[in-house]
C-alpha cells in the first residue's frame, strides 16, 4: 500500500541539510564545523552557480550565503533560488559586511530571511540557526497538517472541493476529478468557480444547461452563494447530490454525493444524514479528544507548578536577630528561578538567588537540580560545603571556589546548552560579616539602615560558558538594621507597555519607600509596584528574590567541645 503524503513528511529526515556557499574555503570550513556540532550535515559551495545546481538535487534546510562572490553574488543566487518552485522552505542567510539599510532592504526582497555581519559571532549565528529552525519547525507542521487534510478527503468516498473567500478552488480530491471528468483539465488550484461551471457547460457536462447557458449558471451561482443543497444531473447519467456550507473566514466547503441509484428513494436521504452525521460527530469525538490531552497536560504542568513551589518549604526563616524572606514567581506554569538559604553552622547561614536561561519545563527543571546542589547541611549533599578528612570538621568552601565548581559541573556533566547566573552569599549571623560571589546575576545590594543603597560586585561570567572561568569573593560587613537582596533580572528587566525596564534606579525608588516595610509584607508590596509597573499580573519572566534582614548579631552559647577520633573538631 502506498505511503500518503502526510506519513512521507513524518518519516522523513530528523536530521537537517546545510548548504553554505562561499568563495572561500577557510570561510566554509568554519561554517561547517560549527553546523555540524549544532547537527547538520553539511555541503558546500565555491559559487552561487554551484549552490543552485546543489540546491536543484537535493533539499537544504538551511543556507548560509556570502553576498559577495564572484560570478553569481549572493543576492543574485538568492533571487534565482527563490525563483525555484519548491515543496519545502529553506531558511537564507546572507553573510555580508553592508550594513546600510537598502542593502538589507534589497536582501528581504529578493527572499533572505536573514542577514548576519561579517565578521560573524558564533553566539549570534547559533541564535539566528535557532530562529530558522523555529521557522522550518512550523513550516513543517503546517505541511504536515496539510498533507494530512489531504490524505483526509483524498479518503473520502465522495467529491470534496474546497473554495476560498474570492470564490478561487484551494483543494479537489480525486474523486470530485472523477465525478467532473468531461472538464477534469480545468480543475485546478486558483480557478474561480464561476469559469469551472463556463468550462462545464461548454463541454456538455450539465444536460439541464443545454438552451439555457446564462439561466442556469446564474441558478447554480445562487445555490452555491447560498449555500443551497442540490441536486445536479450529469450528461453520463449520473446524479450528484451538492452539499455546500460557507466556513468562517468566507470560504465554501462542498461534498459532491453520487446519488443515481437512489436518488429517488428516501432511503438514499435518510443514509446520506445518517453519513454526515457519522462524521460529524467523529469530528466532536476528535475535538473533544483534543480537549482531554490539553486539560491533561495542562493539570500536569499545575502540578509541575505546585511541586516547584514547595521546593520552598518555607518562605521566611528566623535565624535569630536576622531574618530572611523569599519570593519565587515563575512567568508561566513553570520557571527556571530559584531562591533558598541553608544552615553552614551554628552561627553561619548561605543564601542563593539562581536564574537559569529560558522559560518553561527545561529550564525548570535544570533549576531545581541546580538548587538540589545547595540542599541539606551535609557536605556530600551541598555544593558549598565540605569535610576536612583529617579532622572531620564540616566547613564552607569560599564562595568564588563554588561559582568555579559549579560551572565546571555545568561544562562536565549536565548535557544542555543552557547557562545559568547566581548570586551566592556566605553570612555569618553573629558578626555581620559576609562573602559573596555574582556569577551574571543583578548586582546584590545592600540597604543600610539610614537607606543608603550599595551595590556589590562587578557583574561576573555565568555559570555554564566558559571553561575554567574564575569567579571573585565579594566581602561586606551587615550592620543592626541593615539588609541585603539577591534578585533577579525579571525583577530589574520588568517591562511596561510602553517597552521601558523597570531597572535598578527604579528598584532604588521603590527600596527607599519601602525602607521601613519588612519582611514577606516588603516583597508582596514589591511584586505590587512591579504589577502597576508591568500593567499586569503574569510578568514576562520569572521574577525570584532573597531579602536577608539584619537586626542585631546572633548570640552564640558556648558550646562543649567535640571530637572526631579522638581530635578536637573546631568550625
Amino acid at each position: 500500500m502506498p505511503k500518503s503524503i502526510a506519513q512521507e513528511c513524518l518519516n522523513s529526515e530528523v536530521q537537517r541539510r546545510a548548504l553554505i556557499v562561499d568563495d572561500s574555503r577557510a570561510q566554509r570550513m568554519v561554517f561547517a564545523r560549527h553546523l555540524q556540532r549544532w547537527g547538520y550535515a553539511t555541503t558546500e559551495a565555491e559559487s552561487g552557480a554551484q549552490a543552485l545546481d546543489l540546491a536543484a538535487q537535493t533539499h537544504f534546510d538551511l543556507i548560509l550565503s556570502d553576498w559577495i562572490m564572484p560570478g553569481m553574488n549572493g543576492l543574485e543566487f538568492c533571487r534565482a533560488f527563490r525563483a525555484c518552485p519548491r515543496e519545502e522552505y529553506s531558511y537564507f542567510i546572507l553573510l555580508t559586511s553592508k550594513n546600510d539599510k537598502d542593502a538589507v532592504a534589497e536582501g528581504l526582497d529578493v527572499g533572505a530571511d536573514d542577514f548576519l555581519s561579517k565578521p560573524v559571532s558564533t553566539h549570534e549565528l547559533r541564535a539566528r540557526i535557532n530562529a530558522g529552525e523555529r521557522l522550518l519547525s512550523k513550516e513543517r507542521e503546517v505541511r504536515i497538517a496539510r498533507a494530512r487534510l489531504v490524505d483526509a478527503v483524498e479518503a473520502l468516498e465522495d467529491g470534496f472541493v474546497y473554495f476560498d473567500a474570492r470564490d478561487r478552488l484551494v483543494l479537489a480530491n480525486s474523486r470530485f476529478r472523477e465525478l467532473y471528468a468531461r472538464s477534469a483539465d480545468i480543475i485546478h488550484e486558483g480557478v474561480l468557480f464561476e469559469d469551472m461551471l463556463r468550462h462545464a457547460i461548454a463541454r456538455g457536462q450539465f444536460p439541464e444547461a443545454h438552451g439555457r447557458e446564462e439561466e442556469w449558471l446564474r441558478e447554480r451561482m445562487r445555490a452555491h452563494r447560498a449555500g443551497e443543497t442540490v441536486r445536479q444531473h450529469l450528461a453520463d447519467g449520473r446524479v450528484l447530490q451538492i452539499a455546500e456550507r460557507p466556513t468562517a473566514d468566507g470560504g465554501r466547503v462542498g461534498v459532491r454525493v453520487d446519488v443515481t441509484e437512489l436518488h429517488c428513494a428516501r432511503e438514499t436521504a435518510r443514509k446520506a444524514e445518517a453519513q454526515a452525521k457519522r462524521q460529524n460527530a467523529e469530528l466532536r469525538a476528535a475535538l473533544d479528544e483534543l480537549q482531554t490531552l490539553y486539560d491533561a497536560v495542562d493539570r500536569d504542568l499545575m502540578e509541575a507548578r505546585r511541586l516547584q513551589q514547595s521546593l520552598l518549604r518555607e518562605r521566611q526563616h528566623d535565624f535569630g536577630g536576622t531574618r530572611l524572606s523569599l519570593l519565587l514567581q515563575s512567568s508561566g506554569h513553570v520557571g527556571g528561578d530559584m531562591v533558598g538559604s541553608f544552615r553552614i553552622s551554628a552561627s553561619r547561614v548561605g543564601v542563593y538567588s539562581i536564574d537559569v536561561s529560558g522559560h518553561g519545563v527545561a529550564a525548570a527543571m535544570l533549576g531545581a537540580r541546580i538548587g538540589a546542589l545547595f540542599s541539606g547541611g551535609e557536605h556530600a549533599q551541598n555544593i558549598a560545603l565540605m569535610r576536612d578528612a583529617r579532622s572531620g570538621a564540616v566547613s564552607a568552601r569560599a564562595p568564588h571556589d563554588v561559582a568555579a565548581r559549579m560551572n565546571e559541573l555545568m561544562l562536565q556533566e549536565i548535557e544542555t546548552e543552557s547557562y545559568l547566573t547566581i548570586a551566592y552569599a556566605d553570612i555569618d549571623l553573629a558578626s555581620g560579616r559576609l562573602q559573596m560571589v555574582q556569577a551574571g546575576h543583578p548586582h546584590p545590594l545592600i540597604q543600610r539602615n539610614d537607606g543608603r543603597l550599595e551595590y556589590l560586585g562587578h557583574g561576573g561570567l555565568p555559570i555554564g560558558l566558559i571553561p575554567g572561568a574564575e569567579y571573585q569573593n565579594i566581602a561586606a560587613q551587615l550592620h543592626p538594621g541593615d539588609r541585603l537582596f539577591l534578585y533577579s533580572d525579571g525583577i530589574s528587566e520588568c517591562m511596561d507597555p510602553q517597552g521601558q525596564e523597570f531597572s535598578d534606579v527604579q528598584l532604588g525608588i521603590v527600596l527607599a519607600k519601602l525602607a521601613r516595610t519588612r519582611g514577606a509584607a516588603f516583597l508582596d508590596a514589591l511584586k505590587w509596584e512591579l504589577t502597576s509597573w508591568s500593567g499586569k499580573e503574569e510578568f514576562d519572566d520569572d521574577v525570584s528574590g532573597a531579602l536577608l534582614e539584619f537586626d542585631h548579631p546572633l548570640a552564640i552559647p558556648p558550646e562543649a567541645p567535640r571530637y572526631h577520633r579522638g581530635i578536637p573538631v573546631c568550625d
